[in-house]
């Protein structure tokens, strides 16, 4: 009899035959994905329905029965067999981190100051990680601009020439709104194409982001955001690579008042529904201060609510175990 959490997967069914049209696309291979970092708070089963639901958000929908969770006191993983192309998983650590950084992945799912990781093989010693490896397909589809998403195409002098100006608008954006992630080398439709940058270049971008964000006010920290260059994998491997250049900006962390940021030029903007506004002008930013602390005020509204809610139930339960005094008669 197998223990709980430990009950063997099941096998994928047999792969559909592939038309033999040439332009047909090949048939996806069997994986088997690694999980780790589970919240072992939770049962065997509440971990595999939110795993399911949040690898279905990953556009990767697996059936229950091809998803092993293992839960220790500790600590809990799950092995996943899914059947997937190689662009899908390769681009899994891009929507995994689009995920995060949307809400889109219940926090609940992963451990408690840990982050999800997810790994090739079914042994957490052994397994191939993917996050280690990140690429992306030229041609892959990375979905729509969003609230915390922007997409440039990069081609020509942009590195040279308009980046430097991207750079200011959408960090800046970024850190006076929910933070976020630029992304240079995609198409504002969402496929990738990627951008020729040597490592060359790639040391000029990095010293060119350090510089600018250097002299924002309030100061931003290293620690608040994070340059990445992704490998874009093509067919004809000549010439300079291609990449995606991956500029993520972290919320900040909560401040006694609301913080607004500008640019070394002294320019502040915002992000709204997808799009930038800014410089602002002093109307503006007075309106900016108001959205914050009214946020600030409902948050603080709901918290006591809670509380209050959570004082009433105690209370009663004080009253239900209160002692019941009794008078005894000695004979």
């Amino acid at each position: 009899m197998e223990p709980p959490g430990k009950r063997p997967l099941q096998e994928l069914p047999a792969e559909e035959s592939v038309s033999e049209d040439s332009s047909t696309k090949a048939a996806p291979s069997r994986h088997v994905l690694y999980v780790g970092h589970l919240n072992p708070q939770f049962s065997v089963p509440v971990l595999t329905c939110l795993l399911r639901d949040a690898l279905e958000r990953l556009e990767l929908p697996v059936a229950r029965e091809h998803i092993q969770v293992v839960r220790q006191p500790r600590k809990a993983y799950a092995l996943v067999q899914v059947a997937a192309h190689e662009d899908t998983l390769a681009s899994l650590p891009w929507r995994l981190h689009t995920a995060l950084e949307e809400h889109q992945v219940i926090q609940e799912l992963v451990a408690p100051g840990k982050e999800l990781v997810l790994g090739e093989g079914r042994e957490p010693s052994n397994r191939r990680e993917i996050l280690g490896q990140e690429r992306l397909f030229q041609g892959a589809f990375l979905g729509s601009e969003t609230r915390n998403v922007e997409f440039k195409r990069g081609g020509g002098e942009y590195l040279s020439q308009a980046f430097k100006h991207h750079l200011r608008r959408y960090v800046c954006a970024f850190l006076n709104s929910e933070g976020g992630s630029l992304l240079v080398g995609v198409e504002d439709s969402g496929l990738v194409q990627g951008i020729r940058c040597s490592h060359r270049d790639e040391d000029r971008v990095r010293l060119l982001v350090d510089s600018i964000l250097q002299g924002f006010n309030p100061q931003v920290f290293p620690d608040a955001y994070k340059l990445t260059f992704i490998p874009v994998v093509r067919t004809s491997a000549t010439g300079t690579p291609l990449k995606v250049i991956r500029l993520s900006v972290h919320t900040p962390k909560a401040q006694a008042q609301p913080q607004l940021y500008e640019t070394d030029q002294g320019e502040v903007f915002l992000r709204r529904d997808g799009s930038i506004q800014g410089p602002l002008s002093v109307r503006a930013i007075q309106e900016w201060g108001r959205q914050k602390w009214t946020a600030e005020l409902s948050k603080l509204e709901e918290r006591l609510r809670v509380l209050t809610a959570e004082k009433e139930q105690l209370q009663q339960q004080l009253q239900r175990y209160k002692p019941i005094s009794c008078t005894c008669c000695v004979l």
